[in-house]
């Protein structure tokens, strides 16, 4: 017995809309890592702090990596070379 779309839920999405959400969070959290794992500046913790963050709290942990983890220590960075 197949249900139509006129029995579907609205408050449940389809499948196709769930799929382009798990797919695009797949994408962030992979690439999130990847950049976490190739990044110079941080020290291996961390880059293993982060790499928790971002495998415990997928979406907040990977935004928060992109905005302010990439970036965190390049400032303190620049000032130790001008020295």
């Amino acid at each position: 017995m197949a249900l139509s779309t006129q029995d579907a839920s609205p408050l449940v999405p389809s499948w196709g809309i769930l799929g382009i959400v798990l797919a695009l969070n797949a994408i962030l959290l992979i690439t999130a890592l990847v950049s976490i794992a190739r990044n110079k500046i941080h020290t291996t913790g961390i880059s293993i702090v982060w790499a928790l963050i971002v495998l415990a709290v997928p979406v907040l942990g990977s935004v928060l990596w992109f905005l302010i983890g990439r970036r965190e220590l390049s400032g303190f960075r620049l000032r130790d070379q001008t020295r």
